[in-house]
């Protein structure tokens, strides 16, 4: 997997879903923000990706 592609993607997809509200965005698949930066730190120490919010 090329992880600056994925890193590209990752980044997209969460500046996109920030553009309204994302916390709404994350409420509508049922992820917590607490969750939400679980992820955003396995993304970042495993891959070294990085997302918009």
């Amino acid at each position: 997997m090329n992880n600056e592609k994925f890193s590209q993607l990752m980044y997209a997809l969460t500046k996109e879903a920030a553009r309204m509200s994302f916390v709404d965005f994350l409420e509508t698949w049922e992820i917590s923000e607490e969750e939400y930066r679980e992820i955003r730190k396995h993304l970042k120490e495993t891959y070294g990706v990085k997302t918009y919010v």
